[in-house]
């Protein structure tokens, strides 16, 4: 998405609107993310600095051409120019999910589309958003269901990508329910489909990579799922980077990829060249140790978590970190050692901004320490 704002063609918006970038990990931005109640990166807003009343909304990336209807939308919005019905719903909407009530968003989604006369221009963005809203808040059946019935009949293009993606995901999530199977009867077709569709989003066409690794566990299919994770990490390795932030991006599909076909070593190598390329990014140093541990060089994986606490920038980074310590140490018998890594995390995931995230990051460091405590109780 960085990619996409740095084009040269956005210049000419300076006029009509102030950019302003936060990094979800620095504290000092956390009051306005608290606030939002940003529950998916990246997410887009289009704000009016008189009332941070949001025209425009949108979680994930977009394309240029996305981008610059998106912008146009929320100047409408801006300038009182939303007339119809569907229009003022669409704008309730946004600005609902403009400050993190995903469900009420979800709500007025639906309610525009319901609303839009014929041909009405938003109808694809409002299904689309519609679909991602309930996807995010675990509406599970009611978006695969959604994506269902209307991803067959659109163009083959990034919104179709998107579409696809948050319908698909949703019907893993009801795992082997009959609505489940049945919309990913509809839906798998479409998903292999939209990872060739390169107009898409990439990083909507890797979490399409996600799901079919995902769908291929739920199913036992071991061949398809080295299959896919091959595929996935054969499309990375073949791109070029432009620039460290597409670095970083390639990076995180990277190890998610080969986390999910636990082929940690293949990676290591491109990643251990990354954290060179970057080497005050903490996050090329936590990517590495993450990799490293799950290849049991726990040592080189100590090695870069210190490297990786020298440059972080806030509690979610050092939380990381520190948990991925507690796994080092743990792997390398240290459960003592692993604990007070643990408690260190637990320490710092308490000053993260975002509820959601807190909440995550607590739950599953406190499983760390009880899986310690249980075994060394039954220790004689």
């Amino acid at each position: 998405m960085k990619a996409t704002l740095a084009d040269p063609s956005l210049v000419r918006q300076a006029g009509r609107f102030v950019w302003l970038e936060l990094d979800y990990d620095k504290p000092v931005n956390q009051p306005f993310i608290g606030r939002r109640g940003v529950v998916y990166t990246p997410s887009i807003y289009i704000l009016d600095a008189a009332d941070e009343r949001a025209t425009a909304s949108h979680m994930g990336g977009l394309t240029l051409a996305e981008l610059k209807a998106f912008l146009d939308h929320g100047e409408r919005v801006f300038r009182g120019k939303a007339t119809t019905p569907a229009d003022a719903a669409l704008a309730r909407a946004d600005d609902a999910l403009g400050h993190g009530k995903v469900e009420d968003a979800a709500v007025a989604y639906r309610e525009a589309v319901g609303l839009a006369p014929k041909g009405w221009s938003e109808r694809p963005r409002a299904l689309g958003s519609l679909t991602w809203a309930l996807w995010m808040t675990r509406q599970s059946q009611a978006a695969a269901e959604t994506a269902a019935a209307e991803a067959p009949g659109m163009a083959r293009n990034s919104a179709f990508v998107s579409m696809v993606l948050a319908g698909f995901a949703s019907s893993n999530q009801g795992g082997s329910a009959p609505w489940a199977d049945s919309t990913r009867h509809v839906l798998e077709p479409l998903a292999e489909e939209a990872v060739t569709v390169m107009s898409g989003q990439r990083d909507h066409r890797y979490q399409l990579y996600q799901q079919l690794l995902h769908f291929t566990q739920l199913r036992g299919d071991t061949a398809a799922h080295k299959r896919w994770g091959h595929q996935w990490l054969d499309e990375i390795e073949a791109m070029h980077p432009k620039d460290d932030d597409e670095r970083s991006a390639l990076d995180i599909a990277r190890v998610d990829a080969a986390s999910d076909i636990a082929e940690p070593e293949r990676v290591i190598p491109a990643l251990i060249e990354s954290e060179k390329a970057m080497p005050t990014s903490y996050n090329t140093s936590l990517r590495l140790a993450q990799m490293e541990v799950d290849a049991n060089r726990n040592d080189e994986a100590l090695a870069a978590i210190e490297r990786g606490l020298a440059h972080v920038t806030g509690p979610v980074g050092r939380s990381w970190l520190l948990s991925t310590k507690g796994n080092a140490l743990y792997g390398k018998g240290d459960k003592a050692g692993a604990r007070a890594a643990f408690e260190e995390a637990l320490t710092a995931a308490k000053e993260i901004g975002n509820e959601s995230n807190r909440a995550n990051n607590l739950r599953n460091i406190g499983r760390a320490i009880a899986t310690i405590d249980k075994e060394t109780a039954q220790t004689p």
